[in-house]
Order: C-alpha cells, then structure tokens, then sequence
C-alpha cells in the first residue's frame, strides 16, 4: 500500500506530549498536571513521560525549550522573507509570535514563569531560555532599527526593549485567553510595535 499523498506523518510520542502541554488551557500551572494526566492529554503510555523525558520536571524544562526553538523558527521563516520592508518583516514576526502564543497558553504560561527567575535560581533552565528569547527579540529589534536609523550601540537599552516586549507580548497574550478575547492580534502588534518605534 502506497502513502497517501500529502500525509503528516504521525507526530513521535515525545513531540505529542510537548505539543499537548504547550497547549493546555485549564489555568492550571503545567507543573500542576500529573503525569498520568498529561499521557491521557497527548494519548501516550504513561511510560513514555520517563521513557522520553526520565521525570515530569525535565518535561517542564524540554517544553520550554522546544517552544522557544518552534517560535525562532517561525520568526526566522518570516525573515527570510525578502519581499518585505524591515518593518513589515518585523511586524509579520511579531503577528506570528502572538498567533503562537495564543495557540500555546501553557508555554505562554511557562514563559511567564520564566521571566520572573533570577540566574541561579534552582530553574536555571528556564532562566537560560527566557535570556534565549530576549536575545532572539534583542536582535530583531536591532535590524529594524539599524534599517530604518542606521548602525545603533548594542547595549543594556536593547536588551530592556527586548525584555519590555517579551514581558507584554505574554501579557497580552494572557489577556486575550483570560479577559479580552475580542482585543485582535493587529492591535497587539500596533501596541508591540510602540514599545520600540516611534
């Protein structure tokens, strides 16, 4: 029997369980979720949370950082798009990374978490990721600014526009899952955009 044309391939039990945490939407933390819980979420083996990740709290850390690899992926993508001013690039990641955010309110949660973590803390993962997407947002930002203003001088200015915006996008985010549905992914963009344009 020949595969049928255009077929997904079936998703490994490692990259469903991911999925399915990034995208609980209970109000629950995701370290509130027991193991027997999130198998029956993603439809797994019980087994397969130690078998692929040996203990719950490294499947928090590996959600966490498969989220933040799949959105600098998106953004990446966006990039490459040549078609585009800087700051419709820009805008197109910014749009792509709500839309993400939305679809993933336990990741979004995760990041929350994650922003509040100090280096050293005993979430040193978390803290190293949350770096890791400001760092992400901290080069994009300075692109835009170097298309539309020339070279600028990396700095902690960067780094604090970058935190600013990663700290409202999941707020906005949080926002429209909890209290304002009806706010769209354009005005969060605009609102985004305000924090690092004039």
């Amino acid at each position: 029997m020949s595969p049928v044309p255009n077929a997904r391939p079936k998703a490994s039990a490692r990259v469903k369980l991911l999925h399915t945490m990034m995208a609980l939407d209970d109000h629950r933390s995701v370290q509130d979720h027991t193991v027997d819980e999130l198998a029956r979420s993603a439809d797994v083996a019980k087994g397969s949370v130690y078998y692929h990740f040996g203990s719950k709290e490294n499947l928090v850390r590996e959600m966490l950082v498969h989220g933040a690899t799949e959105l600098q992926s998106l953004m990446d993508a966006i990039e490459q798009d040549q078609g585009s001013s800087p700051r419709e690039a820009f805008r197109a990641q910014l749009r792509a990374a709500c839309r993400f955010l939305g679809e993933f309110p336990s990741f979004t949660g995760l990041v929350a978490f994650a922003l509040a973590q100090r280096e050293g803390d005993s979430s040193s993962q978390l803290y190293e990721e949350k770096a890791a997407i400001v760092r992400l947002l901290a080069g994009r930002i300075e692109r835009l600014e170097e298309a539309e203003a020339g070279p600028t001088t990396p700095g902690p200015t960067l780094e604090i526009a970058a935190t600013a915006m990663l700290s409202a996008a999941v707020t906005l985010s949080i926002e429209r899952l909890t209290v304002h549905p009806e706010w769209e992914i354009e005005a969060c963009v605009d609102a985004l955009l305000r924090l690092v344009t004039s």
